[in-house]
């Protein structure tokens, strides 16, 4: 685009038009968010949630996309706020900095009010002032080669006794990555048999004697054929799904069942027309 041929005074006021299209142009965005974030539409993408649906399929970044998230329900929840973002009063940094400082909705709603027109760090002064508190050290994470990590992160003295006591308990002179490594798969262990406890090898019930109860042996194969979402992968807050619902005949069966995340269950009985999607949107996620 050529554009050393416009005066100074049509540059400028075109860049304000601009600005202005782009404020409204985001707000309509939150809105499909919203909407999208409220028939779990991302499933159907295989995405397990609105953060990699944003990341990955419309290339956000991974704070633009958390911003335009917050956002998005903040004006779900206030949707007086929408003008706001509209003249530039109010911004998605700031909007996601109160949502950080402010668990409660009506004081969310009272602090939105108090950072207009701040800047980011304006605004982090004024939310220090509000709530009292301090900053706390933040976790950090880098990608240091192709297959390396470096994090870093604060532990409280009680949970670096508990980390001391278990590398005396080893015996081993592991480093930090051995043992977060030893404590990562002794711990997706104990979950593992908590969660899908084995049983002795049993015939399978046929489908007739089957009930809504899903056998713990049943469970066990299920679970070792899947092991994650069979939609999207994901393999956070796992449930046992009827392909054919139960409510319309379906057993409780080996091949009547598959493992999916939270979100993909829920998207499926929309789906299904088992329920209908939230009216109400998540504040969290």
């Amino acid at each position: 685009m050529r554009l050393k041929h416009l005066a100074n005074k049509i540059l400028l006021g075109d860049t304000k038009k601009l600005v202005s299209a782009e404020r409204s142009a985001t707000t309509k965005l939150l809105h499909h968010l919203k909407e999208i974030e409220r028939r779990k539409l991302y499933c159907d993408l295989k995405y397990s949630s609105l953060f990699a649906y944003c990341v990955h399929e419309l290339g956000y970044s991974e704070g633009a996309a958390q911003r335009r998230i917050v956002a998005a329900r903040a004006l779900a929840e206030m949707p007086e706020i929408e003008a706001k973002i509209e003249d530039g009063s109010l911004n998605l940094t700031n909007i996601s900095l109160v949502n950080q400082f402010i668990e409660d909705p009506n004081e969310r709603r009272e602090v939105l009010k108090e950072v207009e027109n701040l800047t980011k760090n304006e605004c982090e002064k004024k939310l220090f002032e509000i709530t009292g508190k301090e900053d706390k050290p933040k976790d950090k994470k880098k990608r240091v080669s192709k297959d390396k990590i470096q994090v870093a992160f604060v532990l409280t003295d009680e949970t670096m006794a508990y980390v001391e006591k278990l590398k005396d308990l080893i015996g081993k002179d592991l480093d930090m990555d051995q043992l977060v490594q030893f404590m990562a798969k002794e711990a997706i262990k104990a979950v593992e048999k908590s969660k899908f406890k084995q049983t002795k090898p049993r015939q399978s019930l046929s489908p007739a004697k089957v009930g809504r109860a899903i056998p713990a042996s049943v469970k066990r194969d299920v679970y070792a054929r899947d092991k994650k979402c069979t939609n999207c992968g994901s393999v956070r807050n796992l449930h046992y799904d009827h392909i054919l619902p139960f409510s319309m005949g379906g057993p409780s069966s080996n091949d009547n069942l598959r493992i999916l995340c939270s979100p993909c269950n829920q998207r499926a009985r929309i789906r299904a027309g088992l329920t209908r999607p939230e009216t109400k949107h998540e504040l969290r996620g």
